[in-house]
């Protein structure tokens, strides 16, 4: 089985559209610009079903299977890869250091969820509002547009299967994305993707923006990674329901670079790696998409704002493994990027 070698890694991408019902045409998608912009349309979906977490565990134990292609490196299987919690010490062999955050302590965080025929709404990947129509996501979150299409981002949302959110859950559809144009897919650079959603979000205690880092600034010290994914260290998934969030170290890029060139796997330099080394925390599957955070300070009296540094993107399964850094995209590598898209975009409202 593909879980159980040495060197597997994993990857979030679209692979439960298979098992699903594609309930929207997706054929007349707004387009941004043909030279720099991959962009589709969403649309279709609606309702506010609470996700359930039975659905995606059974689908992504039968992607895992169907779904996997072979590599240098083992098995890269098109599924999910999140982060975890570091800087603890209470882990067992079994979950990882991960624990549940204060609920709407994060405000800038989403849920992206497909709308399927029998389980309503189930999360898939994780997302950062950085204003009220653009939300910042992993590029592999979005390879299949069938998917995306029957897709929502949820806002406001800390259990994912509670019904008494609902005052404060904001569902948007997501009318067109954008894939950063050199991402190929897998588990390569340029992992980053812009989702728009045409009504705005509106903001409150309960949904609020992340700051974007000053473009090519290098993160250091600690970062706080927030998602829904997977808390198990074994092949067999644990899906937690409400928001959890782990602090993880910023590992040098040539250590990391040095501890994956065992298993055959490239970083870039707009690549950034978290640890601990030790084990117990990593990103897990589910977590894909969903922000590195720190909080920057912003003025002579400690005043902060919280700040995206990563963007969730691949990672060795099982998840929490020693010498098996956490892989994300550095948001500062890409920050020029963003705001000129957003830029560009705004042109074709």
């Amino acid at each position: 089985m593909a879980c159980a070698l040495n060197y597997v890694y994993v990857l979030l991408l679209t692979t439960l559209l298979p098992t699903m019902v594609v309930l929207a045409n997706n054929n007349n998608f707004p387009m941004l610009s043909r030279k720099t912009l991959s962009v589709a349309g969403g649309g279709g979906v609606t309702g506010a079903a609470v996700a359930s977490s039975a659905l995606l565990r059974r689908s992504l134990s039968r992607q895992t299977s169907r779904n996997t292609r072979r590599s240098p490196y083992g098995f890269l299987v098109e599924n999910a890869v999140s982060t975890l919690q570091a800087q603890s010490a209470q882990w067992s062999k079994k979950f990882l250091a991960k624990h549940e955050a204060e609920p709407h302590s994060a405000p800038y965080v989403v849920s992206i969820q497909l709308l399927t025929p029998d389980e309503g709404l189930v999360h898939y990947c994780a997302g950062t509002i950085i204003n009220e129509h653009w939300i910042l996501t992993a590029a592999h979150c979005l390879s299949n547009p069938q998917m995306v299409a029957n897709s929502v981002v949820v806002a406001g949302c800390h259990d994912i299967h509670s019904r008494n959110e609902s005052p404060h859950v904001q569902l948007r559809h997501i009318d067109y994305y954008v894939r950063h144009e050199l991402y190929i897919g897998g588990a390569n650079p340029y992992d980053i993707a812009l989702i728009y959603t045409k009504e705005p979000l509106v903001f409150d205690k309960f949904v609020q923006p992340a700051n974007l880092p000053e473009q090519d600034i290098e993160p250091e010290g600690y970062g706080t990674l927030y998602g829904w994914g997977n808390v198990s260290m074994t092949i067999v998934p644990k899906f937690p329901h409400k928001l959890q969030k782990a602090n993880m170290p910023i590992l040098d890029l040539e250590l990391c670079e040095q501890v994956l060139a065992s298993s055959g796997m490239q970083l870039h330099d707009t690549n950034l790696c978290t640890g601990p080394l030790t084990g117990g925390v990593s990103i897990c599957t589910a977590d894909s998409g969903g922000p590195l955070m720190q909080d920057e300070v912003i003025d002579v009296l400690g005043n902060t704002r919280p700040t995206i540094i990563g963007i969730v993107s691949w990672g060795k399964m099982p998840c929490g493994q020693k010498n098996a850094p956490s892989v994300f995209v550095r948001v500062s590598a890409f920050t020029e990027w963003i705001e000129q898209i957003i830029t560009t975009a705004t042109q074709f409202e």
